[in-house]
């Protein structure tokens, strides 16, 4: 038995060829707004009627598509409650020999705690907590207050 919840789907990170055109498809026709865009280009997309803040990644590679060796997909994220519900799944996934892809750790911007892991297919999924919300005035923390650390296990 699972020993958490998993409250919910969190967000999609895509890989994309052109990161600029892919960020005028989303904001100008499906109305996302960018919340940061991180010092390895990673754009982060919310949806205006939430408050997360991000509900999409697109990350710029250049052998995704037709041709390329690569699926599109860079991740997929779901939520749990606490960083002890991370530390929990953690044990659990390693006990069921999953591949664990590094440690419980928080990132940068929108301030999650993640878990990171691949499924039998060599999908990249993680587990977070904790996310930012973004307020009435559309505006994230600034990036002297993007937290990167390693929690212990």
């Amino acid at each position: 038995m699972v020993p958490t919840k998993i409250r919910r789907l969190g967000h999609v990170a895509l890989k994309v060829r052109d990161i600029d055109t892919s960020v005028r498809f989303y904001t100008e026709c499906l109305g996302f707004q960018v919340s940061d865009v991180n010092e390895q280009g990673i754009v982060f997309l919310r949806l205006p009627a939430h408050s997360d803040h991000h509900t999409m990644n697109l990350v710029q590679s250049d052998r995704v598509g037709p041709g390329g060796n690569q699926s599109t997909l860079d991740h997929i994220s779901l939520e749990v409650d606490s960083l002890e519900d991370l530390r929990k799944m953690k044990r659990f996934l390693e006990e069921k020999g999953v591949k664990i892809l590094g440690p419980l750790r928080q990132r940068g911007p929108g301030g999650d705690k993640t878990l990171d892991f691949l499924d039998p297919d060599g999908n990249s999924v993680q587990l977070y907590c904790e996310m930012d919300q973004i307020g009435w005035d559309g505006t994230s923390r600034p990036k002297e207050q993007w937290n990167r650390r390693v929690f212990p296990d």
